[in-house]
């Protein structure tokens, strides 16, 4: 990605010997974009620990020399301003480095939508049930799977253009809500939707906000999710391949028309996936 550099921290952990661990990351990175993580130990890793944005994971390594995995911020969670990213490298000579990443702000078009009433201000009889639906995906996107089944680029669920793209600041009913953590898909009612890269299905049921949706965790906090369908065709539990359907598209929940809102979750950040379709990871 643009704005790479490197950071190299030495520990002695032995006369005339030193052991290092290097960390590449751009130095820059807009709100709400995702980006590419690498490093590189002179000697084989067992796991390494990643801190960044009040969040942690391990990851590990089993024996490998160089891990790429993927960070990101969110137009919702995140603030403009420096954070500072630090990869433990763990074990009996555990090694440590760290990088300050400076989040800059965007700007954002604002949109505005007309949809049923209960879609904006929902009866209090259904309050329950999207409290729970909210706590599931809360705990879904907050659980860290140490594998990656994650191969960029992704692929595009549904091959029509983004009409609604990540960061719009929207309106519903003339009632302001949280910016669009996602991007909408053009798609036409029964349009195959594939899945963007190989996972674990985590979820395949039907919410009230996102209407008929599948997520899929691809591990080490990635998660891809597909809303609006008008039919699931995967279980929870399956493993897919990239390209494989999961669904067809449609217009349940809250919609305007049939479309697919995809979305991409790194350690429950809600990130842009649009420059994820044609990134490919760096060797």
């Amino acid at each position: 990605m643009k704005g790479m550099f490197l950071v190299l921290a030495v520990f002695w952990v032995l006369p005339l010997h030193a052991a290092s661990l290097r960390l590449e990351c751009p130095e820059v990175i807009g709100i709400g974009q995702p980006f590419e993580v690498r490093v590189d130990a002179d000697e084989p890793m067992s796991a390494v620990q990643v801190e960044w944005a009040s969040k942690a994971m391990e990851i590990p390594a089993h024996g490998a020399k160089t891990l790429t995995f993927l960070l990101g911020t969110d137009v919702l969670k995140s603030k403009p301003g420096t954070e500072t990213l630090r990869v433990i490298k763990l074990g009996l000579n555990p090694l440590a480095v760290q990088s300050s990443v400076l989040i800059e702000k965007r700007d954002f078009p604002l949109q505005r939508l007309i949809v049923a009433e209960e879609m904006v201000t929902p009866p209090a009889s259904v309050q329950e049930r999207i409290n729970r639906e909210n706590s599931e995906v809360r705990r879904i996107l907050g659980t860290v799977s140490p594998v990656k089944h994650l191969d960029l680029p992704l692929i595009r669920p549904v091959p029509g253009k983004i009409t609604s793209v990540y960061g719009l600041t929207r309106y519903f009913n003339d009632q302001p809500r949280n910016p669009h953590r996602g991007v909408d898909l053009r798609a036409a009612m029964g349009d195959p939707v594939q899945a963007a890269a190989a996972g674990q299905v985590v979820l395949a049921a039907e919410h009230y906000y996102a209407g008929r949706c599948v997520f899929i965790d691809h591990g080490l906090g990635v998660y891809t999710q597909y809303m609006h369908l008008d039919e699931i065709l995967v279980r929870e539990g399956d493993m897919i391949e990239a390209g494989d359907t999961i669904g067809r598209a449609g217009q349940t929940g809250r919609v305007t028309a049939p479309h697919l809102h995809f979305g991409l979750s790194i350690l429950d950040f809600s990130v842009d996936p649009s420059p994820l379709f044609s990134q490919v990871w760096s060797h």
